[in-house]
């Protein structure tokens, strides 16, 4: 049994939330990080070397999947994401590596309420407003859109590196593009394995890219590949409006048991 798992009782619970969240990740294209470092935070103390092995699981999830929608991408809309991006990383890494773990419990708590909060505000506006454009749709939006662009990178790196979970920035950048909804799941895949590579440097040169985490991310990686498949077949078949929904009110009920818990 690897060492990040302390009996097999929660190796097994690791193992379905791992294959829970990629098949939300299959499914809508965003929330399974946030997901699982919630409910992973909640179940295992080593929060750097959770994080880890998550990112592991994701690097080979994220090429996966991607390799059945890169075509819709509109890749040089990430090109003024990535530069600031860049410098969150080695933020978010560093504060990983040497913050308190409640308090980066705690802290990871506020960003998942929130995001589920926005996610859930979000499908419920667009529902009602379908014509609707958003905040970042005003006049002069692309000059608007390009300056959003430096705070967007630095957040999304910052989050990534921390906990796994830099979507939500881009998500609400990418919104104010109004792609339709292929070239939006692809265009944010890409973000996502971009930000994944950039991680593994990051992560390597502070140490916390071991064996240790490799292993543990062998013995979760059946689960995620079972949840990969299923998500996919599921984005075909089901209202991607109403999973979309009920993980945005699992993410926020889980972001109050970490602000308030803390984990363990």
């Amino acid at each position: 049994m690897p060492e990040l798992f302390p009996n097999p009782t929660v190796y097994v619970l690791s193992l379905l939330i791992v294959a829970g969240a990629q098949l939300i990740y299959a499914t809508v294209g965003f929330g399974a990080g946030m997901f699982s470092i919630a409910l992973l935070a909640l179940l295992l103390p080593d929060l750097p070397g959770t994080v880890t092995t998550l990112f592991l699981i994701t690097l080979v999830t994220e090429v996966w999947v991607l390799c059945h929608a890169w075509r819709q991408a509109r890749l040089r809309m990430l090109l003024t994401v990535l530069p600031t991006a860049i410098l969150g990383l080695w933020l978010g890494t560093h504060l990983l590596v040497t913050g308190e773990v409640g308090w980066l419990k705690r802290l990871l708590g506020v960003v998942v309420l929130a995001a589920g909060a926005w996610f859930l505000y979000e499908e419920r506006r667009n529902r009602s407003e379908a014509t609707a454009s958003t905040s970042l749709d005003v006049g002069g939006g692309g000059r608007l859109r390009a300056w959003a662009s430096l705070p967007v990178g630095l957040a999304s790196g910052v989050l990534a590196a921390l906990f796994g979970t830099g979507g939500p920035p881009v998500i609400i950048l990418l919104r104010g593009y109004r792609l339709d909804k292929g070239a939006f799941r692809a265009t944010l895949l890409w973000f996502f394995l971009l930000m994944s590579v950039l991680r593994a440097g990051g992560y390597a040169q502070a140490g916390l890219l071991t064996m240790r985490e490799v292993v543990a991310a062998g013995w979760l990686l059946p689960g995620s590949l079972i949840g990969v498949v299923v998500g996919m077949a599921a984005h075909r078949h089901l209202s991607e409006r109403h999973f979309a929904r009920g993980v945005s009110v699992l993410l926020i009920l889980l972001g109050g048991l970490l602000m308030f818990g803390g984990g363990r």
